[in-house]
């Protein structure tokens, strides 16, 4: 007996779920990292207090701010923010 064109077989029954997921997945990351280059580089201390504080929520006290060279050789700020009784370091790309 030959199954129905209509049944999907077991090995089939979780290639859409599967596929949906896998699609979903990607167009997320590419919208999380698809954002144009500098975006988020700050020309400057405040501007970088700003984009840090915009990330957080709009939310918490700014602890500091340091001027730091990353492993590339870029400078980025480094602002420490408090927000729920934890502190969160956001590091901001300076612009070129």
């Amino acid at each position: 007996m030959h199954p129905s064109p209509h049944v999907v077989s077991p090995s089939n029954k979780w290639m859409k779920p599967i596929l949906l997921a896998t699609c979903l997945t990607v167009a997320i990351a590419s919208a999380i990292f698809s954002t144009p280059g500098n975006a988020a580089d700050a020309a400057n201390r405040q501007q970088a207090i700003d984009i840090a504080v915009r990330q957080n929520g709009a939310n918490g006290k700014v602890l500091g701010v340091q001027t730091m060279t990353d492993a590339n050789g870029q400078t980025v700020f480094a602002v420490k923010i408090l927000s729920n009784g934890r502190v969160r370091v956001f590091r901001i790309k300076q612009a070129n």
